[in-house]
């Protein structure tokens, strides 16, 4: 006989983890699937403001409290010091040419300084994502959800008013499992279960951001702060020191980042329009194009010169050839996607936990207020379908006019303006009311800052770089009460977030 679960969720990273302690919570018996087992890798991110208030409203809203000292980075150090995680105190670019060491002038011309918090209590965190995951799934066992890791889906198929999945696991040899659900919830990244087995295909031709990129995580990265004398360590205006930032590094052609954590670990990616991109097959392949690229420039170099991969691997360095991807649907007749599952666009904004975290807020509520007796097709499931495309299309736009913006750093850095004014917008909601969004996720549906932008993004190829600076800074100005591109701010935006403990 089957055993009988409210749910089935695929993936255990962050989002599946924490959607599945809510569930549990509010009486769902809740099983978690992973082809992987904990500890493992996944690359580094960064959380912002956003990201932030939607965690510790999650933790309010649905009663877990362990989940609040992750929303600030003061506190998380104060609650989970073993759990590695990096001060972010805003967002930094900077300009690199091939063959030249990294240089500025007084005006900051070759770089932007943005801060997001006040402090560095409240400031926002870089995730050590292996050890963050793995935190939330034991949680999420305490919780009460049964977890199976290391486990392969051997079928899916819809029974009646239920799915049935047989499973096999790696440490249990010759012995299949077989459940039956009421509900299919994805929340894997980029895997083929939503297509293989739901008959939901990608669907991201149309998306205007095509990048892939080489990363891997590494120990003895220099600081950028401690290299350069034309970018001071510290900066009085911005408030922040250079290194406790998602670091840009742009050329160009692309850009690096570099996320940094306290246990020495340093987060270091290449990401480049696929246009420009020639796919890779093997490490070897990778190796290769990673020190072409960072060789042709000089300051990215002595960063990197002494750096040691973390993994246990001939060079420590994975790849994806396509990251952005979205997939046709992210409902179905008993089945969900979450954001993590059904789109993904591209790490320059720091947009994916934010995104997912937004997704886990609306399904927990769908599914606890709906989920008993409506399989996916009344009128709210039919929004949050509609409601992920608009968004990942509003991402796609956000971050592609930055890509078509290069190589012009000074239009590359203007354009990521249109980002700052939704993000601070949506914060400033977020603020007030987590639970009510007057304009969509990240101002999405705030009519006349699209049509804003995308004329911004369709002028980019039809002027130089001084008349698309200019024309975005008259286009933002509704919006612009922090001083985004006032040219008496030299580049250095001091904190842009409202603050964490208001209600």
């Amino acid at each position: 006989m089957s055993a009988l679960f409210d749910a089935v969720i695929i993936g255990s990273g962050f989002s599946g983890s924490i959607l599945g302690q809510i569930l549990a919570r509010s009486g769902w018996r809740i099983v978690i699937v992973d082809r992987a087992k904990h500890p493992r890798f996944a690359i580094g991110e960064s959380s912002t403001p956003t990201a932030d208030f939607l965690l510790a409203y999650l933790a309010d809203r649905w009663g877990i409290p362990e989940l609040r000292p992750l929303s600030a980075w003061g506190t998380w150090k104060e609650s989970y010091p073993q759990i590695a995680c990096g001060k972010k105190r805003g967002f930094t670019y900077f300009a690199h040419s091939p063959d030249q060491l990294f240089y500025d002038c007084p005006q900051h011309s070759h770089s932007l300084m943005v801060a997001a918090s006040q402090s560095d209590y409240w400031s926002d965190t870089h995730w050590l994502r292996s050890d963050v995951d793995a935190f939330l799934a034991r949680q999420c066992v305490a919780s009460g959800c049964e977890l199976l890791e290391s486990a392969k889906i051997e079928d899916v198929r819809r029974d009646g008013d239920h799915w049935k999945i047989r499973i096999a696991q790696e440490a249990i040899a010759d012995e299949t499992r077989e459940w039956k659900a009421r509900w299919l919830i994805d929340a894997g990244g980029g895997g083929d279960f939503s297509e293989r087995w739901l008959g939901n295909r990608r669907d991201d031709a149309w998306m205007k951001t095509k990048t892939g990129s080489i990363f891997g995580h590494f120990q003895n990265v220099e600081g950028f702060g401690s290299l350069s004398s034309q970018a001071p360590a510290s900066d009085p205006v911005a408030g922040f020191h250079v290194d406790d930032s998602a670091q840009h590094h742009v050329t160009e052609d692309g850009w690096m980042w570099m996320l940094r954590f306290d246990n020495g670990v340093t987060s270091v990616g290449i990401v480049q329009p696929t246009e420009r991109w020639k796919p890779i097959e093997t490490r070897d392949d990778a190796a290769m194009a990673w020190k072409q690229w960072v060789s042709k420039y000089p300051s990215l170099s002595q960063m990197l010169s002494k750096a040691k991969a973390v993994e246990n691997n001939s060079n420590g360095l994975r790849w994806s050839n396509r990251l952005s991807r979205c997939r046709q649907r992210a409902v179905g007749d008993g089945w969900v996607l979450l954001p993590t599952a059904y789109g993904f666009v591209d790490p320059l904004h720091s947009s994916g936990i934010a995104h997912a975290l937004s997704g886990v807020l609306r399904l927990a509520e769908l599914l606890v207020k709906e989920g008993s007796v409506d399989k996916g097709t009344s009128s709210r499931w039919v929004a949050y379908d509609r409601q992920l495309r608009r968004e990942v299309e509003w991402i796609d736009l956000l971050v592609g006019g930055c890509y078509r913006s290069l190589p012009s750093y000074a239009t590359f850095c203007a354009f990521a303006s249109w980002y700052f004014v939704s993000a601070i917008q949506f914060e400033r909601v977020m603020a007030s009311d987590p639970s009510r969004w007057i304009d969509g996720y990240l101002s999405c549906d705030n009519e006349v800052l699209q049509k804003k932008t995308m004329e911004s993004f369709d002028q980019l190829s039809q002027q130089d770089e001084a008349a698309n600076v200019k024309s975005i800074r008259e286009g933002i100005h509704i919006w612009n009460d922090v001083g985004l591109l006032d040219r008496e701010r030299g580049q250095r935006i001091p904190h842009t977030a409202p603050p964490k403990y208001a209600r």
